[in-house]
């Protein structure tokens, strides 16, 4: 089965990118002279006639001062590619790459698999007992 999120438009692959790199709209706004607005209606693909290629530019630029690899990331999934090269790195925290993991699943039975694969690997760990203790 193929994890990799399937995204088509524009606005779902920006919205994408500023939730993997935790780029906040505020910041972006301040940072770009784009309003909180604006950027807003874009994540959510409620813009009725599109953006610009000037808005998008600086929006990019703006993300890739913020997020160093934001914009490389963005490129890829427009490109149609999956953005893996950089969506985990090796030297993130494990407990990142689980976030990164669980942000990328598209149904609830992806989710439902998720939650049954992390209480195997719970009744794996040697701290099972402890953990059944505290709740």
């Amino acid at each position: 089965m193929d994890y990799v999120t399937k995204i088509n438009t524009i606005d779902q692959i920006f919205d994408r990118t500023l939730k993997r790199y935790r780029i906040q709209g505020k910041a972006l706004s301040t940072l770009t002279g784009v309003s909180e607005n604006h950027i807003s209606e874009f994540r959510r693909g409620h813009l009725k006639t599109g953006i610009t290629t000037d808005v998008l530019g600086r929006l990019l630029a703006g993300m890739e001062q913020i997020a160093p690899g934001s914009r490389e990331y963005f490129c890829q999934l427009l490109s149609g590619g999956s953005g893996s090269n950089s969506s985990v790195k090796s030297d993130d925290p494990p407990l990142l790459k689980i976030e990164i993991a669980l942000e990328e699943l598209e149904s609830e039975e992806e989710e439902n698999q998720a939650i049954l694969l992390m209480a195997r690997k719970l009744r794996k760990t040697s701290n099972y007992s402890l953990v059944t203790k505290l709740y």
